[in-house]
């Protein structure tokens, strides 16, 4: 280390060192981002999955036959029209 090789090496090999710590711990830190952000996404989804099921839990028979088949053309509308006053006698 007396020679001016020798401190180069050493100074070449610090940095090294130290980029490959940087490098490490910049990787780690955008790694932990992107799970907490997908952790945040699945916990929005969770809770919006919750309010829809309380929604769709408060609606009548006949409201909920429209809110499933109204929009999707895949059964014909009048048929929940045999949901209305069911349960009103």
């Amino acid at each position: 280390m007396k020679t001016k090789a020798g401190r180069a090496l050493a100074a070449a090999l610090l940095l090294c060192a130290l980029a490959t710590v940087a490098y490490h711990h910049i990787r780690q830190g955008a790694f932990n981002e992107a799970e907490h952000d997908a952790l945040r996404g699945t916990l929005k989804a969770e809770q919006q999955r919750k309010q829809d099921d309380a929604y769709l839990q408060g609606l009548e028979d006949y409201r909920l036959c429209l809110e499933y088949f109204g929009d999707s053309g895949l059964r014909n509308v009048a048929e929940c029209e045999q949901l209305r006053g069911v349960y009103e006698n």
